[in-house]
Parts: structure tokens; sequence; C-alpha cells
């Protein structure tokens, strides 16, 4: 007896945790709202949740109705946490979110009491649900790269429209509504032909709104992703554009001073004939400055990169910016020379954009390899004293602005990577640092 008791205090705790999970990823792929970052936060919130979770199972004298409310409420709790803005307005998402859930669990009871006019037995079948419930979850975290993918659940770039945020509240709420009744349908006094009718009008009508709102959801992804990926392309033909036309201008530069070098030469000759001994410093200044406009100053080991890096650090030279190198990528990197050019290419140009109007005016980039991990850091004082969220700018015109951390972010996580950005005081000067972590192939260590 005393096992079988613990046994449904444990059967019980899952029961409340698929709740609870079922409500978060809910609110993740119909509402979009993120996720609790960081595996320890994580794990704190779950033991808060189970701790309390078995007390009130063992605990004697204690009502139920306390323990069936424990995983709606915690997920009001779950959803002040984990927004980063209007965290109160995020409880009273607790009534649509749990509307989807229950048009959901609804059918379940719906569809077999619509055929046979009863409902099913409530431990074999609701362990069925369970185990299907269970089953899936196990699927999506076996595939979660694909389901990730699939969803576009981390992109930061989707965004509900106001529309589309009221037709979910009014589906939420009409399907909370519609799942209380087809529940207690029987309880109404109705007699068993038209409860049965009314029971499979309602499951119809659940499973159709929730069809519409998931395709809702899904062409939404599905067009903002492309123009995503199109804004990708246009700043990448940008970023190309520019690093041709910075490679033509130096080349220019060398035909130009490989031309006229016969006739410095024999400017020289003639000045030292004369005896003209500072003259011929002063020319030899001169030219030794043309020749460092047309010199590559920067070296990280990577042709791409080294690219990127010395076309910025023109233009930083002729803005006073100095631009500072330490450590080197490795030889045989397999990133692509696309995800190359974006993050170096953005974090420069952001860079920059930061520095120009500063008194301090440097930027310094640091490669570090730590077995196959390598990390990227771009730092640079700033006058800002808070990160912006990814594809948010402070510029005046956001529609062509905000895209670099965004095209980085992208880049990155094509390498199990993330993007982390952060203001530190050092030496009293708020200093702006970009870190980018990449998860290198295993032919791609070091020697």
């Amino acid at each position: 007896m005393m096992g079988a008791k613990w046994g449904m205090v444990i059967y019980n705790c899952i029961s409340a945790a698929e709740i609870l999970l079922a409500l978060v990823c809910i609110s993740r792929v119909v509402y979009l709202e993120p996720g609790m970052s960081g595996r320890r936060n994580k794990i704190l919130f779950a033991v808060a949740f189970l701790v309390p979770t078995l007390f009130v199972q063992i605990c004697p004298g204690l009502s139920k109705d306390i323990f069936s409310a424990f995983p709606v409420c915690f997920f009001a709790v779950y959803m002040v946490i984990v927004r980063r803005e209007k965290r109160i307005r995020g409880i009273f998402l607790t009534v649509p979110v749990l509307g989807f859930l229950m048009g959901i669990v609804s059918v379940f009871y719906a569809v077999p009491y619509t055929l046979t006019g009863k409902y099913p037995s409530e431990g074999g079948w609701l362990y069925a649900v369970d185990a299907l419930f269970w089953i899936a979850v196990l699927i999506i975290y076996w595939k979660r790269d694909e389901t990730v993918h699939l969803l576009r659940l981390d992109e930061p770039y989707r965004r509900l429209g106001k529309w589309e945020r009221n037709f979910l509240h009014a589906a939420g709420v009409f399907l909370f509504v519609i799942g209380a009744m087809l529940m207690a349908v029987t309880q109404t006094g109705i007699s068993g032909t038209a409860a049965r009718v009314i029971t499979g009008f309602g499951s119809l009508a659940s499973v159709f709104l929730e069809m519409s709102v998931v395709i809702l959801i899904w062409q939404g992804n599905q067009k903002d992703y492309y123009q995503y990926m199109t804004t990708i392309g246009e700043h990448y033909l940008q970023a190309e554009l520019r690093h041709f036309r910075a490679y033509q201008e130096r080349e220019t530069r060398v035909r130009k001073m490989r031309h006229d070098m016969r006739n410095h030469l024999l400017c020289l000759r003639e000045l030292a004939e004369n005896g003209k001994t500072e003259q011929i410093k002063e020319y030899l200044g001169e030219l030794s400055g043309a020749l460092r406009e047309t010199e590559q100053t920067v070296y990280s080991g990577n042709e791409i990169a080294d690219a990127i890096i010395n076309e910025k650090e023109v233009l930083a030279r002729a803005g006073g910016v100095r631009i500072s190198l330490e450590g080197r990528l490795p030889e045989e990197i397999t990133i692509k020379a696309t995800d190359l050019c974006t993050i170096f290419a953005n974090a420069l140009d952001n860079a920059l954009e930061a520095v120009k109007d500063l008194e301090e005016k440097w930027i310094d980039i640091r490669i570090r390899q730590q077995g196959r991990m390598l990390f990227i850091t771009f730092r640079n004082p700033t006058e800002e004293k808070e990160v912006v969220p990814p594809g948010s700018t402070r510029k005046e015109d956001p529609e062509n602005h905000g895209f670099g951390i965004l095209n980085m972010t992208y880049a990155a996580k094509k390498y199990q990577g993330s993007v982390q950005r952060r203001i530190e005081t050092a030496k009293g000067t708020r200093v702006y640092s970009t870190e980018i972590l990449l998860l290198l192939p295993e032919k791609a260590r070091e020697a």
C-alpha cells in the first residue's frame, strides 16, 4: 500500500510538471514568448515547483484544489520571470494560454464521448494521454535542432503584430470557455443526444481554431524568416561591394606607386648628387607614408578576416581610430567566408560607429582558441549605458539599421555558437564588449 501511495504521489508530480511544461511550450510556440535562459535557472525553477508540489500531496489536510492550481500559478510566475518588459501583463496571458491547452485536452475527452456517449475511464485513458505527451517531448528533445529551426523560436526578429496578438487572445479565451463547457456538458442536465451533438461541434470548433492558429504562426514565421534572409543577403552583398571597392583603390595606389617609382628614383639620385640630404629625408618620408597606405598592416592568419580588418583599418586610420589585434585564427579554419565576413564586418562597423565622436578612439580585437572553442572579442569605448536588444538601434533610420547583431548571431548559431554583449568599466572608461563563441570542427584544432 505504501509503495502504491508513493507511486501515485510521483505520478501526480509528473502530471503537474506535464501541465506546466505544456503551458510553457504553448507560450513559446503560439505567443513567441521568451524562454528561461541558463541551465542553472531552469533547475532552480524546476526544484521550486516540484518541492511544494510534493509537499502538498504528502501533507495531510490540504485540499486537492490547491495542488490542481499549482501548475497554473507557477506558469504565471514563469511569465513574470522570463519577460524582459511588461512583466505584470504576462500574468494575464495565463487564461488564453490555458485555453489553448484546454482546447487540446478537451478533444481527447470529447471525441470518445461523441462517438460512444461515454467518457473514457480515468485510469487507462489518462495514462495513455500522458504517455503520448512524454513520447512527444522525448522526440522533440531528440530532434531539438530541427524543431528549433522549424519553429524559429530563438530568432529575435520575429514579433507578433497587434492584430495577431489580439486574435490569439480572443482564440485562447474562446477555447478556454469551450473546453470548460465540453468537460462539464454532462453536468448541465442536457439530454444524451443533445450533449453528444454539442460536444461534437464544440470539439470540431476547437480543432479548427487550433489549426488556424498553427497556420497563422507558421505563415508568419516563414514570411519573417525569408524577409530576414533577404536582408542578410543584401547586407552581405553591400559588405562585399565595399571590400571590392577598397581593394580596387588599394591596387590603384600600388600601380601608381609602381608607375612613378622610376621618377622617384631619378629625383632621389639628383638630390643625392647635389648633396641635399634634408630634402632626401623629407622625400623618403613622403614615400614611406604613401607606401603605408597601400600595405596590409593587420594579420589574423586568415585571408578573409585580414581583408575585412585591413579594409576597416584604412577607414579607421582616416578617422583617427587605432585598431589592434591579438591572437590568430586557425590556418585550416572551416568557417564559411560569408560567415567570417558577416562577423568581422558587422562587429567592426558597429565599433567604428560607436567611437567616431569620442575622444578615445580605439578598437581591440582578441582571438583565443581553447580546444574546439574559438573566442573572438571586439572591444571599444562607448557612451552607451546599456546594451540594446538585437534588432534594435538608436540610429535615426531603424528600418535600415540594427541588423548587425542579428546577422552575427545567425552566423554564430551555424557553428553552435553565440554572441554575448556587455558594457564594462575599465580605468574609468565604459567599454563595449562583443564576444563571439564558435565551435569549430575537429580538423580545425591547432596542432
